[in-house]
């Protein structure tokens, strides 16, 4: 064998070495990496933090000042045998609206009725009750008659409905009229409004 075989020989081999080496080396790194992924557990999350309870709401206190005992005997009046010499005043029940006589008077005045303000057959101030309501017309079974001859024989009427008061043009000849305006059908009335039927003019009142 001559010398440069023996030279590439030792290159081979050394080469092979070499590589040998590194094999083993790059093996042994990831053996090493394994076994630490291994052996480190996983991180686990953080529970959450337990939500503050709430307080208790302080239970009231009842202060009771030598002043405040002094003023409630002054207005109550002290009273034998009851605790700090004191006795609570009754209170007296309100009236009702039936035991005023403002209010019963108020009340019997806000009963609907129609007031002759004008006419050439009824007398003027004349009040007719219309509580359960009222037909107007020259018939004689109407509640407010009227001998007129303008008027037909059912001419208008007045009706409640729900809380409001109405008149109604029964399809008369000559029309029934507010405060000066013709209606045609239902009209709310209010307060002191005029109503004329034919010649007579009759004021709304409660």
């Amino acid at each position: 064998m001559t010398e440069t075989g023996l030279i590439i020989g030792q290159a081979v081999f050394l080469l092979l070495l070499y590589l040998f080496i590194a094999f083993v080396v790059r093996a042994s790194t990831r053996a090493l990496k394994s076994s630490e992924l291994e052996m480190t557990p996983p991180k686990q999350p953080e529970p959450p933090a337990p939500a503050p309870m709430p307080a208790a709401p302080a239970a009231p206190t009842e202060v009771v000042g030598a002043a405040a005992v002094g003023s409630a005997a002054g207005a109550a009046g002290a009273q034998p045998g009851s605790r700090w010499g004191l006795r609570k005043a009754k209170a007296e029940p309100p009236l009702s609206e039936a035991a005023r006589p403002e209010v019963v008077h108020a009340a019997a005045a806000a009963e609907p009725h129609l007031v002759v303000s004008r006419s050439s057959t009824l007398a003027v101030g004349t009040m007719y009750d219309v509580a359960g309501g009222a037909t107007i017309g020259r018939s004689r079974g109407s509640r407010i008659p009227i001998t007129d001859q303008f008027i037909s024989t059912s001419h208008a009427r007045v009706f409640r409905k729900g809380h409001f008061w109405f008149v109604e043009d029964l399809g008369s000849l000559n029309g029934t009229y507010v405060n000066g305006r013709r209606i045609s059908g239902e009209q709310q009335l209010h307060l002191r409004d005029e109503i004329r039927v034919g010649e007579t003019v009759l004021r709304w009142e409660e």
